[in-house]
């Protein structure tokens, strides 16, 4: 009775085994959805095979267990594929047609694991990933050149003002941008001086920027960055003897520059733009006085920080967006 019941539980055993051994699947494109040509269908059903046989699944056209339903919407060159399984519905993006078994293989190993499709548990690694993931959820910046102009005024023992210009490069994200600008100077004269004559800015400036709105159309932006820039004044005085006193002003070297503005058109080729602008020098200028009647040059030292006040116009190409859907 023992050695009967023992040969029954085997042959079940054996029978139960065999069974899930050669348990089989088969794979179904939903013609009466996909928007792929017959063609490609029928390479899709294919591919999505042979990543169900690359997971160890045996795959039966005739006798299968289980099906794998699949659909592709084609929209421009990306292709949204859907997916039903046994154990679940996954829904992925490819870029273009060729990532489409990178993409199938991704979903296939989340459909058997029951893991999410991301890089950290194993359903997309260097084998499988689209070229989508290796640069996810990019967004081209965009590149324009600029010119400015306004007025600005330099503030230390004379305060010097006019006219404000500059130009520049600008490389922006939606929400970030780093900023190249040339000769940002202020021209002009002294209110308390005959004859005088101001110029301070920066022969050079880098700045980083960040845009408070980042997708709309227009958004205020805050900047701050260095520069190396000069400021040099000049003038003539009357001195204490009703003698005449010239006075100079120089110096150079390394800056601090703070904005905060206003840019609209961001989707345009063309943008515009308000921007205040707060220039800050690590150093300070020499001052040196000469008086026609003492003879006497006496030297001495400022800060002088400047401040403008500019519209901008710039040139460049429009926004791109590229969107990766996992």
């Amino acid at each position: 009775m023992k050695k009967h019941l023992a040969f029954l539980t085997t042959l079940v055993f054996a029978t139960l085994v065999g069974r899930a051994s050669f348990a089989s699947v088969c794979v179904q494109v939903d013609v009466s959805q996909d928007t792929l040509s017959e063609g490609d269908q029928k390479a899709s059903k294919a591919l999505l095979e042979q990543a169900l046989r690359d997971q160890g699944v045996q795959v039966d056209v005739k006798n299968c267990t289980d099906t794998y339903r699949v659909y592709h919407i084609k929209l421009g060159n990306s292709i949204t594929v859907f997916m039903q399984g046994p154990k679940g519905y996954r829904q992925a993006t490819a870029r273009s047609l060729e990532d489409v078994p990178a993409v199938y293989s991704q979903m296939v190993r989340s459909l058997i694991s029951g893991r999410p499709m991301n890089t950290s548990n194993g359903t997309v690694d260097r084998s499988n990933v689209t070229s989508a993931q290796q640069a996810p959820n990019r967004v081209e910046a965009d590149s324009l050149w600029y010119l400015r102009i306004g007025y600005g005024l330099a503030l230390g023992p004379t305060t010097g003002h006019g006219v404000a210009f500059g130009f520049g490069y600008r490389y922006e994200l939606d929400e970030l941008g780093v900023e190249l600008s040339f000769l940002n100077l202020v021209i002009g004269n002294n209110n308390n001086s005959s004859g005088s004559a101001t110029v301070t800015g920066d022969w050079v400036k880098i700045m980083g920027l960040y845009f408070l709105s980042p997708i709309s159309t227009g958004s205020f932006f805050l900047g701050g960055g260095l520069s190396w820039g000069m400021a040099a004044a000049t003038g003539n005085a009357t001195g204490a003897t009703g003698s005449t006193s010239f006075q100079t002003y120089t110096g150079s070297g390394l800056q601090g520059e703070l904005s905060v503005g206003y840019e609209f058109l961001r989707a345009s080729t063309i943008r515009m733009f308000l921007q205040a602008d707060a220039t800050l020098p690590f150093y300070t200028v020499r001052r040196e006085t000469f008086d026609t009647a003492l003879g006497a040059t006496v030297g001495g030292s400022s800060w002088v920080p400047s401040l403008a006040f500019s519209f901008g116009i710039g040139w460049g190409k429009s926004i791109t967006r590229v969107h990766v859907v996992e």
